[in-house]
């Protein structure tokens, strides 16, 4: 049996903290054959500036990494760049990527002596962008929910623009270029966050900016029917009973039930075909700016949310596969065991006449995220600390490999994103399951989650 590709995620930081050749050593002897890195040092800054690592995804005070950054395994960072944004790649929006330049005390070489490194080792290299996430953006190119309001940036982890914003997409694909023109010889650029977030129960009520409603009338869709149905269901949301939400539980178990609920309103249904079209135009357009600049060589990779987020994400793994070269639905459960509470306190907050129970119980019925937690509260659901269990049930990462690989049927490689925030233990169960799995590889993210003992088991599991 051939070994199936492995692939890690790292920053320079590593290095900078652990020294070149022991990373790549360690990288080296789980079996992995790629990396996928970026040009950007840090320095430790005091407490309350620069950035928060690992990042808080809205309240995650108890995430910490595994491999400790200068003995802390939780600080704040100073972030710097070791090359210069092309800014002409940049004419056609007004939005312009920052720049810092380091200090002199950081090696400014060291993101070109980590690929340098891995290239001499065989490996394949690749570099990643989050091309909607644009600086300054202005609130004309916020997404909008369906009652018209901009989301609270206070609540969201990925601050993406409207994908349907002219301003945007032309910052995401200069983005996109800029990135691989720092390095030309990359295999392959990643990207992330390019379709609508499903962090919040609201993110589902995306978007209804007047970009996007101007893109659904170009693609021929009936705008009055995707908000009048969309709002129905947003309306509903804000008026439920106990009936309605043992009702919800029972027509996710019944298929022709759901079936019944989208021929009368089929314009939900509409939203999101027509997110699908949103997020697959610019992914085309993405690979043919690539091709046109001479990266027709480069993979162009989609990392998206893992069924059943996927559909609302507009990420439709079997319709990208014809255009990308490899899908990585992403397998995070720390962010999947703090959602039934995320989305459970918004529906709270507009049904205080609901148990807690109740409404979690049917949360995690509509989006298959199984527990053994028979009486649940919003206290179980929260990012967990390093050696706490995920609530959810191994099994679902099976299911959701096996959804987006019949989705693909065969046209592009999947190679699920498992991340390494997870006890040891769980760790090991994954790593074995996407092994076994249908999946034709999988990539790690990231190195700094990864343990000398999960680092081990990576080792024993998958080589």
């Amino acid at each position: 049996m051939t070994k199936k590709f492995l692939g890690i995620v790292m920053t320079p930081l590593d290095v900078q903290v652990e020294g070149l050749a022991a990373v790549m050593d360690r990288i080296e002897a789980t079996g992995a054959t790629a990396i996928s890195c970026g040009h950007g040092l840090n320095r430790e800054a005091p407490k309350g500036q620069g950035h928060r690592v690992p990042p808080l995804d809205i309240d995650g005070y108890e995430r910490v990494f595994d491999r400790p950054v200068w003995g802390k395994r939780e600080l704040y960072l100073e972030g710097f760049s070791t090359v210069k944004p092309d800014l002409s790649l940049y004419a056609d929006t007004p939005y312009k990527p920052g720049y810092t330049e380091p200090p002199p005390e950081l090696d400014r070489e060291l993101p070109d002596k980590i690929y340098e490194a891995a290239r001499e080792r065989g490996w394949k290299t690749y570099a990643s962008a989050s091309p909607l996430s644009v600086p300054g953006l202005a609130d004309a190119d916020q997404m909008r929910w369906v009652d018209g309001s901009i989301p609270d940036s206070r609540r969201r982890v990925a601050r993406q623009g409207c994908p349907s914003a002219p301003n945007v997409r032309a910052y995401a694909i200069a983005s996109v270029l800029d990135t691989i023109g720092h390095d030309p010889q990359i295999d392959g650029i990643c990207l992330d966050w390019v379709e609508y977030t499903t962090y919040l129960l609201e993110d589902h009520f995306s978007c209804f900016s007047p970009h996007s409603q101007r893109h659904a009338e170009e693609l021929g869709y009936d705008v009055g029917r995707i908000a009048s149905d969309a709002k129905a269901l947003w309306d509903h949301l804000h008026n439920l009973t106990g009936a309605s939400l043992e009702a919800s539980c029972r027509i996710a178990r019944n298929p022709s039930e759901m079936l019944d609920l989208l021929v009368r309103y089929p314009g939900w249904l509409d939203l999101l075909r027509f997110k699908s079209d949103v997020v697959y135009g610019l992914y085309a357009e993405i690979r043919q700016a690539m091709n046109d600049a001479g990266y027709a060589n480069v993979e162009l990779i989609a990392n998206g949310w893992a069924p059943p987020f996927n559909r609302s994400s507009g990420m439709d793994y079997g319709r990208l596969s014809g255009t990308v070269q490899c899908v990585r639905p992403k397998l995070y459960t720390f962010h999947w065991s703090a959602m039934p509470r995320w989305y459970g306190q918004i529906l709270k907050a507009w049904n205080p006449q609901l148990g807690e129970s109740a409404i979690l119980t049917a949360i995690k019925a509509w989006f298959n995220l199984p527990d053994d937690i028979a009486h649940p509260t919003f206290a179980n659901y929260h990012i967990p600390g390093p050696d706490e269990n995920h609530p959810v049930h191994p099994k679902t990462f099976r299911e959701r490999i096996d959804e987006v690989t019949h989705q693909v049927n065969g046209q592009c490689p999947v190679m699920p994103l498992a991340h390494g925030y997870r006890p040891a233990a769980q760790w090991k169960r994954m790593v074995a399951i996407v092994r076994d799995s249908p999946a034709d590889g999988m990539w790690v993210q990231r190195y700094c989650y990864l343990s000398d003992e999960k680092l081990r088991i990576l080792r024993e599991f998958w080589c």
